[in-house]
């Protein structure tokens, strides 16, 4: 599923206080854009083949997991070749299990409007690197820019318990205690920065998941033994 990002909200607003009368200048070219004068070309878009997707598993950080050794707690999402690529060339040092990734569909189950949380992993080669950042042109606001040949991909992650800290660094042995924000460090830890056969890792960014069927319809607020009640203080 897409997400929308607002890249150019400086640009919007600067555009909106001239009344949308913009001709010049960088909301002059923004506006070009919008009226679709300016387009957007991906000058390295990478052939269709890697931008196939499949489906992997992850347990949701929105759902506590069954403890029940028969239970699938698995939801399916999906994952483009690239991004699948990418991570196959640094699984040295993050692996799928890492990710909480599960492979195998006949352990997975299928959640309408399920949307897992995404890694995007930003690889560039170590010759791109030595070589520094090329010059380029935005090609919306026609703004000089320099950038490195970057590629990029959107893994996703889920609850795991391998190679997992909470923020005291004590391993998380229990997958219902292990966060979202629990992953987002370790992924940072294992592989931003990292170097691997030719490759480096220049950045990671994350997605968070989307999971609107959870919760909103239907749901009955939680009775008997076990209920919390308090306010936790700790």
């Amino acid at each position: 599923m897409a997400k929308k990002h607002n890249r150019f909200g400086a640009l919007h607003k600067t555009l909106k206080a001239t009344n949308y009368s913009a001709t010049s200048g960088a909301a002059g070219e923004y506006f070009k854009y919008l009226k679709g004068e300016n387009k957007l070309v991906i000058l390295r878009k990478p052939g269709t083949k890697y931008l196939v997707r499949f489906n992997v598993g992850v347990i949701p950080f929105d759902i506590e997991p069954s403890a029940v050794s028969t239970a699938i707690n698995s939801y399916q999402g999906t994952m483009t070749v690239m991004a699948n690529n990418i991570l196959a060339k640094f699984a040295t040092l993050l692996t799928d299990a890492q990710m909480g990734i599960e492979r195998d569909l006949t352990k997975t189950k299928e959640i309408p409007g399920f949307y897992p949380a995404l890694a995007h992993i930003a690889v560039v080669t170590t010759s791109g690197i030595t070589a520094g950042k090329q010059p380029k042109t935005s090609a919306i606001t026609k703004e000089p820019y320099k950038a490195y040949p970057v590629r990029n991909g959107g893994v996703p992650y889920g609850r795991t318990i391998v190679g997992i800290n909470d923020s005291a660094g004590v391993p998380i042995t229990d997958i219902g205690k292990e966060s979202e924000e629990d992953s987002r460090a370790k992924i940072m830890d294992l592989i931003k920065g990292k170097e691997v056969e030719g490759f480096k890792c220049i950045g990671v960014s994350f997605t968070p998941e989307l999971h609107p069927e959870a919760g909103f319809f239907g749901i009955a607020k939680p009775t008997g033994d076990g209920t919390v009640t308090d306010i936790p203080t700790g």
